[in-house]
C-alpha cells in the first residue's frame, strides 16, 4: 500500500534522531520510503527544515517521487499559513481524537495537529501496514496514514486554491494601487490648483511694485531719448554755426575777389 505517513513528535530531538535514521536507511523490513521531509511550526508558519528525495538519489523523477515535495512546498507557502493561522485560532481538543483525524485531509492534520515548535516527519512510503511502524519504535510519536494517491488529489486542488489566493491578492493589490494613484492623482489636481491660485495672488499683491518698476524703465528710456535728442541737436546747431562761419567766408572771399578784379580793369 503507498501511503503519506505523517509522524509527530512530543520530543524534538527524538525527530532529529528518527529522521537521521530513516534517510540512512529508506527500505527497511516491510516498507519503502520514496521521498521524506522533517517539518517544524513556528507560530503560524510551518517551515521546512529537510527534504529527503530517494528518486534524486535513483534517478527515478516520477510524479509519485514529487508527491511530499509538493505537500511541502504548499505547507511553506501562503496557504499553509493560511491553514496554520486557521488551526491556531481553533480548540486544540476538537483535533485530539481520532474520528476527528481521520476525517481531516494531510494539510488540515500537518497544521492541526503540529503545535507551535513541534517538529514532523511526512513520508511517501509502500508499505506492508502498519510495518513503517517499526521505524519510530521508542519514540513519543503520533502516527497519521493518509493513501498516496488521496494526498495527490489533495495536492492538486491545493494547487487551485493557491492560485485563487495569488489571483485574489493580485486583484487586491491592484485595487490597492489603483486608489493610491487616484489619491495621488487628485493631490496632483489639488497641488496644480493651488500653485496657481498662489501665483495669481502674488501676481496682486506685486502688481503695484511691477508696474512702479516698468514706468521707472520707461523714464529712463525717456531721458535717454531726450539726451540723444539734445545730443542731436547741439551737433545740429555746432554744425548750422560752422556753416555761417564758412559760408561767410566764402562771401568775403567772393567779396574781395570782385573788387580786386574791378581794380585791375579800372587800371587798364
Amino acid at each position: 500500500m503507498e501511503n503519506v505517513v505523517t509522524v509527530i513528535f512530543n520530543v524534538e530531538s527524538e525527530a532529529y534522531q528518527a529522521y537521521a535514521q530513516i534517510c540512512r536507511k529508506p527500505f527497511g523490513e516491510g516498507y519503502k520510503i520514496a521521498e521524506a521531509a522533517q517539518l517544524k511550526r513556528e507560530g503560524d508558519e510551518i517551515k521546512i527544515i529537510d527534504v529527503h528525495d530517494a528518486a534524486a538519489v535513483t534517478a527515478n523523477d516520477t510524479a509519485m517521487g514529487m508527491v511530499i515535495g509538493s505537500v511541502v512546498g504548499i505547507l511553506g507557502g501562503p496557504l499553509g499559513v493560511l491553514l496554520g493561522a486557521y488551526a491556531g485560532g481553533a480548540t486544540g481538543a476538537a483535533f485530539d481524537t481520532a474520528d476527528a483525524i481521520d476525517s481531516l485531509s494531510l494539510l488540515e492534520v500537518t497544521a492541526a495537529k503540529l503545535y507551535d515548535g513541534d517538529v514532523a516527519i511526512v513520508a511517501l512510503v509502500q508499505e506492508d501496514e502498519p510495518a513503517f511502524d517499526a521505524a519510530f519504535e521508542g519514540f513519543d510519536v503520533t502516527i497519521i496514514r493518509h493513501f498516496a494517491v488521496d494526498v495527490m488529489d489533495e495536492v492538486d486542488r491545493a494547487i487551485e486554491v493557491e492560485a485563487e489566493i495569488a489571483n485574489v491578492a493580485k486583484q487586491q493589490l491592484r485595487a490597492e494601487r489603483k486608489a493610491e494613484l487616484a489619491a495621488k492623482r487628485d493631490d496632483r489636481k489639488a497641488s496644480v490648483k493651488e500653485y496657481f491660485s498662489t501665483l495669481q495672488d502674488q501676481y496682486d499683491d506685486n502688481k503695484a511694485e511691477r508696474e512702479a518698476e516698468r514706468d521707472a524703465r520707461l523714464d529712463s528710456f525717456n531721458a535717454r531719448v531726450e539726451a540723444i535728442k539734445a545730443e542731436a541737436r547741439a551737433k545740429k546747431a555746432k554744425h548750422d554755426a560752422e556753416k555761417a562761419v564758412l559760408d561767410e567766408a566764402v562771401a568775403d572771399a567772393e567779396a574781395e575777389f570782385v573788387a580786386q578784379n574791378k581794380e585791375y580793369m579800372g587800371e587798364k
